[in-house]
C-alpha cells in the first residue's frame, strides 16, 4: 500500500474525486436542450433529471454518516467510487428517461459518501489555520470547478455536433483512475476513527478523567475553552433516535443547516437554468452562454471563497456568524440587482441589445461571491455546532442530506416546476417563465440571510432567550469576556 501526506491525500480525493463527481452535474445542465432534442421530456421531467442525483445523495447522506461509524472509510469509499463510476458510463449509454433516472439515482447514493466523508477526515487532518482553506476548496470549490469542466466540456462537444454522452464517458474514465489510486492507498490514512472505533479526535481532545466524569454526571452546561472544533467527546453509543433528538434540539444546527442548503440551492439553480436564460433573453449563442457562466461565476465565487479563508478566527462562531450575517446580505442584495436587469430585459426585449447585461452581471457576481464566502464557514459552524464527537458525525451527514435535499436537488427542480406552473396556470411564455424560475433561484439568497442572522442571535444570546448555555461555548472564554 501508498503511504500518502495529508496533503496528497486531501487533492486526490477531498478534491480530485468530488470535483469530477460534481462535474456530472455541470455536463447534465449543459446538455439539456440535447438531451431533450432526443425525447419528449417536460420542463418537470428534465428538472426531476437535474435533480435526481441529489435526491439519491440525500437519501444516504444520513445512511453514510452512521455507517462510517461501523465499517473502515476505506472499504465504504471504494465501494461507493466504483459504483458511482460505473453508473455515469451507463448514463452516458442511455437515452431512455426511466434508465437515466435511475442511474441518477445511483449516481446521488454514492457521491452522498463522498461529502459526508471528506469534511471528517479534514477535522481531523486539518489545524486551525488550513481548516477554513480546505473546507472551502474541498465543499464549494471543488463543487464550482467540476461542474464548471463539466459545464464547458459538454456545452462545447454539443455545441459542434458530438453527442451528449462523451462529456460522461470522459468524466467516468477519471474517476476509474481515482479509483485506482484509492485502492492503493493505506487504508488508515483515510480513517477517520481508530481502530478501537473511537474517534482520534476524542483521544487527543478528552480533558482529564476526573472532568469527563464530571460532565457525564450531571446536564450542567460546559463552557469550552479555545475553538468549537475542541469537543469535549463523550465515548458512548447512543440509540440513531437519540442522536436525532439532540440535533433536532440544536437550533444552531439547525439553522446553519438550512442556511447551507440555501447557499447551494441557489448556485444549482443558477447552474441548470443560466444557459438557456441567455440565450433566450439575450439571443447569445451557445458557447457564448457557457463561457459567461463560467467567467462571472466564476471569478464571483473564487472572490469569495478567497476573503473567507483569509478570514481570522474562522472557528470563533460569533466573529465567524458576524462575517457571514454581511456575506449573504450582500448576496441577498445581488440577487435584488440581478432579477432588476432580468426584468428590464424582459421589459425592453431584442430592442435593449445588452445594455441590461451589464446588470444582471453585476447581480451574479455578487451573488456569487457572497455564497462563496458563505458556503465553507457555516459549514465548519453547523459541524462545530455539536459536541459529542459521534453524533457530530452522524450530524455532518444530516447535514449533508439536508444540502443535497434542500440545496442541490431543489435547485434545478423548483425553478422548473414553477417554469411549469406559470406557463400552464397564467400562460406565460417562455421568456417570461425563465424570469420567474429565476426568481425562485434567487429567493434562496434572502432564506440563506436570515438563517445566519438568526443564528448569530442564538451564539449572542439575544433574541432567544430560551436557548441553554451549552451552545455558547463556541464563542470561547474570551470572547465571552469580551461580550
Amino acid at each position: 500500500m501508498v503511504e500518502l501526506k495529508a496533503v496528497h491525500l486531501f487533492w486526490l480525493f477531498c478534491m480530485g474525486v468530488p470535483m469530477f463527481m460534481a462535474f456530472n452535474g455541470g455536463a447534465t445542465a449543459a446538455t439539456v436542450d440535447t438531451i431533450q432534442l432526443d425525447g419528449a421530456w417536460s420542463q418537470t421531467g428534465i428538472g426531476l433529471l437535474g435533480a435526481m442525483d441529489k435526491i439519491g445523495m440525500t437519501i444516504s447522506a444520513a445512511f453514510w454518516g452512521y455507517m462510517l461509524q461501523k465499517i473502515p472509510a476505506k472499504t465504504l469509499l471504494c465501494i461507493g467510487l466504483t459504483i458511482n463510476a460505473s453508473n455515469v458510463m451507463i448514463f452516458a449509454s442511455q437515452e431512455n428517461c426511466y434508465a437515466m433516472y435511475t442511474a441518477k439515482m445511483f449516481i446521488g447514493l454514492t457521491e452522498g459518501l463522498q461529502w459526508v466523508w471528506a469534511p471528517l477526515w479534514i477535522v481531523r487532518n486539518a489545524d486551525e489555520s488550513t481548516m477554513p482553506l480546505w473546507m472551502n476548496l474541498c465543499g464549494s470549490v471543488s463543487a464550482g470547478v467540476g461542474s464548471g469542466i463539466g459545464t464547458l466540456i459538454a456545452g462545447f462537444t454539443t455545441a459542434h455536433g458530438f453527442s451528449y454522452s462523451m462529456s460522461f464517458q470522459i468524466e467516468a474514465c477519471v474517476l476509474f483512475a481515482l479509483l485506482i489510486a484509492l485502492l492503493l492507498t493505506n487504508p488508515s490514512s483515510l480513517e477517520i476513527r481508530n481502530d478501537d472505533g473511537v474517534p482520534e479526535a476524542a483521544h487527543e481532545r478528552l480533558r482529564s478523567v476526573s472532568d469527563a466524569s464530571d460532565f457525564l454526571a450531571g446536564d450542567r452546561p460546559r463552557i469550552r475553552s479555545g475553538s468549537f472544533m475542541a469537543p469535549l467527546t463523550v465515548i458512548d453509543d447512543k440509540p440513531l433516535s437519540e442522536q436525532l433528538g439532540m440535533l433536532w434540539g440544536n437550533p444552531l444546527f439547525c439553522r446553519t443547516a438550512l442556511a447551507f442548503a440555501s447557499c447551494n440551492y441557489v448556485g444549482a439553480g443558477l447552474a441548470f437554468i443560466w444557459i438557456r436564460g441567455f440565450i433566450d433573453l439575450w439571443s447569445m449563442d451557445k458557447q457564448l452562454s457557457v463561457v459567461s457562466f463560467l467567467v462571472v461565476t466564476g471569478v464571483g465565487g473564487a472572490s469569495g471563497i478567497f476573503l473567507s479563508s483569509s478570514t481570522e478566527g474562522s472557528t470563533d462562531a460569533r466573529r465567524t456568524l458576524v462575517f457571514l450575517q454581511k456575506t449573504t446580505a450582500y448576496s441577498a442584495l445581488g440577487a435584488l440587482i440581478m432579477l432588476t436587469g432580468l426584468v428590464l430585459q424582459l421589459t425592453k426585449g431584442a430592442d435593449a441589445g445588452f445594455v441590461f447585461l451589464l446588470p444582471t452581471w453585476v447581480g451574479v457576481f455578487m451573488i456569487c461571491g457572497g455564497l462563496g464566502a458563505t458556503t465553507g464557514l457555516i459549514q465548519i459552524v453547523c459541524n462545530g455546532s455539536v459536541e459529542d464527537e459521534k453524533v457530530r458525525r452522524f450530524g455532518t451527514g444530516l447535514s449533508q442530506g439536508i444540502n443535497n435535499f434542500l440545496g442541490f436537488a431543489m435547485g434545478p427542480l423548483v425553478p422548473q416546476m414553477v417554469m411549469d406552473v406559470v406557463i400552464t396556470w397564467f400562460a406565460f411564455d417562455e421568456s417570461k417563465a425563465l424570469v420567474a424560475g429565476f426568481a425562485s433561484i434567487l429567493a434562496g439568497t434572502v432564506i440563506a440571510a436570515l438563517c445566519a442572522s438568526f443564528a448569530l442571535r442564538i451564539v449572542i444570546g439575544t433574541g432567544d432567550p430560551g436557548v441553554p448555555n451549552k451552545y455558547l461555548p463556541t464563542i470561547g472564554e474570551e470572547g465571552l469576556q469580551g461580550m
